[in-house]
């Protein structure tokens, strides 16, 4: 089992300074959490996210909130893991975001068939009897500072860090 870093685009981006060991890019939206997208949440992720969780590796993802944390990780995450648990591993474990049970709300989404498709393609490769999905967080000062984080990617490049993990 392997640990892999993925930073959540934008804000997530000011976690690059302090993972040196690689990582990876990916974008679950707060926006899409808060309106309720469900399905497009999960067809926008990414094939190298969800491979790796397939094989049961630890995907440790960071975003940087303004107020607290931001909803795609108290909300998004625990969608992904309950609908992967689902699908891949035949559990549903109860859901607790913010102290209130959200498991048959998430029971309850409807997904697309292409959407479903997709999730269980990875199915035949899952090698693992539990989703090793976890959130990591800070406040920013710098919410949507795309000058500063245009800055810190380009610093990434002259440091030598790598953003991809090999």
């Amino acid at each position: 089992m392997s640990i892999v870093h993925y930073v959540n685009l934008t804000n997530g981006i000011e976690a690059i300074q302090s993972l040196d060991n690689g990582f990876r890019f990916i974008r679950i939206q707060s926006t899409a959490c808060e309106q309720g997208r469900w399905d497009f949440i999960l067809q926008d992720l990414d094939t190298d996210f969800l491979m790796n969780l397939a094989l049961g590796n630890v995907c440790m993802v960071y975003d940087y909130g303004r107020k607290g944390m931001p909803r795609s990780l108290w909300q998004g995450i625990p969608f992904i893991k309950f609908k992967l648990c689902k699908l891949w591993l035949g559990k549903e474990d109860k859901v607790l975001v913010r102290g209130h049970d959200v498991t048959q709300y998430f029971s309850g989404i409807h997904l697309e068939d292409r959407t479903l498709a997709k999730l269980r393609y990875f199915k035949k490769f899952v090698h693992t009897d539990e989703i090793h999905l976890l959130p990591r967080w800070k406040k920013t000062e710098h919410d949507g500072d795309y000058a500063l984080y245009k800055e810190m990617l380009h610093g990434t490049r002259q440091l030598g860090l790598r953003p991809f993990a090999r």
